[in-house]
């Protein structure tokens, strides 16, 4: 039981300084989440629900679904986008909406580069009479607001063909206070500021098989770099399987949870596709939670077929 409250403190910790933000494992099923560039990008109306459940088996472990939408405007170079979110870590709830706005620009005949903007509205809620604290008459847990309206923005640069894509992007650029705190100058609970970097190709192997690496590197402030690799092998344009591996997860303030990752996709047709993912931590939580479990549902509508929207691959 000890053990149990020491984790569960660092998960409280985790969503005020490291984690604010969920990581999913299939971001190259979802980049909305982490690049508005991607916004359109697939020429149709697109979509993603996802469900993530991290650290299965803990009382109060994260709990993340977010829906995503976006499409290319018809006949012209621009991207929109639409994104709301739950995010749940112990007693603190996340839930927001975002705006994205794409411009596409082609670059080559088979190349496009976007640059996209997003504008977030955050609203933020604190269980204070779940949180335990040894002096009762502390000023900086009495009369605090349990609900914050925070706003934010992310910007991002996405360069993509048929097979290949690469970004770079920062999200919480304000890096706005939760404002859950009135005694002056106690309220140092923030977003930080956060830049992914993705990457990924696809390699044709044989007629009806194509390898896919990926890589996604994530720095945070005050945070070490996490690091997440994967190769997915991709069976007739339809049947996706994939490992992966997560290094420098930061899950407390003496190191880090590294993490094994596997994942399976299908379409079913051009329009739908279904994805899970399996998180195994090899160290640090692994003896107390029976692993992350993440599951997508990915839909693609279009009124007539472009050259790039059959196969993608991302």
């Amino acid at each position: 039981m000890k053990t149990i409250i020491i984790i569960s403190a660092f998960i409280v910790a985790s969503a005020v300084h490291a984690q604010q933000d969920a990581s999913f494992s299939m971001y190259f099923f979802n980049p909305t989440f982490i690049n508005p560039a991607y916004a359109g990008s697939r020429e149709t109306f697109s979509g993603t629900l996802v469900h993530r459940s991290q650290w299965a088996g803990m009382e109060d472990a994260p709990s993340t679904q977010i829906l995503s939408l976006h499409s290319a405007v018809p006949n012209t170079k621009l991207g929109l986008g639409l994104q709301v979110y739950n995010d749940k870590i112990g007693p603190m709830r996340n839930t927001g909406i975002n705006l994205t706005y794409a411009y596409h620009i082609p670059v080559t005949k088979t190349a496009k580069l976007s640059l996209g903007v997003t504008g977030m509205l955050n609203n933020l809620n604190i269980k204070w009479d779940r949180i335990h604290v040894e002096d009762p008459t502390d000023l900086s847990f009495l009369d605090n607001p349990a609900n914050s309206w925070v706003p934010d923005a992310a910007f991002g640069m996405y360069f993509y063909q048929k097979r290949f894509y690469a970004g770079l992007s920062s999200n919480h650029l304000m890096e706005s206070k939760f404002g859950f705190t009135k005694t002056a100058g106690s309220d140092q609970a923030r977003f930080f500021r956060q830049y992914f970097l993705t990457s990924g190709i696809v390699l044709p192997l044989k007629s009806q098989l194509d390898l896919r690496p990926s890589i996604l590197v994530k720095y945070v402030q005050a945070s070490p770099a996490v690091i997440d690799v994967n190769a997915t092998l991709i069976f007739s344009k339809r049947y996706y399987f994939g490992l992966g591996y997560r290094y420098g997860d930061r899950i407390n303030m003496n190191g880090s949870d590294n993490m094994l990752v596997a994942l399976v996709q299908f379409e079913f047709s051009n329009l739908l596709r279904l994805a899970y993912s399996f998180d195994y931590y090899i160290n640090q939580t692994g003896s107390y939670n029976s692993g992350t479990h993440e599951i997508m549902l990915g839909w693609d509508l279009s009124p007539a077929k472009t050259k790039m929207s059959n196969p993608r691959f991302f």
